[in-house]
């Protein structure tokens, strides 16, 4: 894995990164529930630790897929700003997420994500999510997030 990189993050990136890692871990709701740990934020790269709670179960010993999803859309969110020089809204315009195994509940997991590039206002994401004690690969994904968006227009029905 790669070494760490948070000095290579420009400091207006570097704060906003320090004030959502507090937001997700001491204030958002999903997030707090799965004790969310970041292990490392580097340049276009992150690894935070979570929880799989079997309050997310899907009655048969493993958490819904989807819990899955939700987090490495949100860790590859959160990476794009890792690559970035300047803080500009982002937007998921493409998720792919591979589902390899079920996740027992309980387990904890380390969700990985690189940002392999930023072209033409496009960022592009990789990323997987594996079990703490083996390393066994849960799921993979690959997403395109878009760099700079800006909500409708007051009035746009758009």
């Amino acid at each position: 894995k790669s070494g760490d990189k948070s000095a290579d993050i420009p400091p207006a990136i570097g704060s906003m990164l320090r004030s959502a890692r507090d937001f997700l871990t001491h204030e958002h709701t999903l997030f707090k529930t799965l004790g969310l740990k970041p292990l490392l934020v580097g340049r276009g790269q992150a690894r935070f630790a979570l929880d799989l709670p079997a309050e997310f179960g899907d009655g048969e010993g493993a958490v819904h897929s989807g819990l899955l999803t939700i987090i490495i859309d949100s860790i590859m969110g959160l990476t794009v700003f890792t690559a970035l020089d300047e803080f500009k809204p982002i937007a998921t315009v493409n998720l792919r997420t591979d589902h390899l195994r079920s996740a027992p509940c309980g387990e904890r997991v380390i969700c990985e994500c690189i940002c392999n590039a930023v072209e033409n206002e496009i960022a592009f994401v990789t990323g997987d999510i594996r079990l703490e004690k083996s390393d066994a690969i849960l799921a993979t994904g690959s997403g395109a997030f878009m760099v700079g968006t800006r909500s409708a227009a007051k009035g746009s029905r758009l």
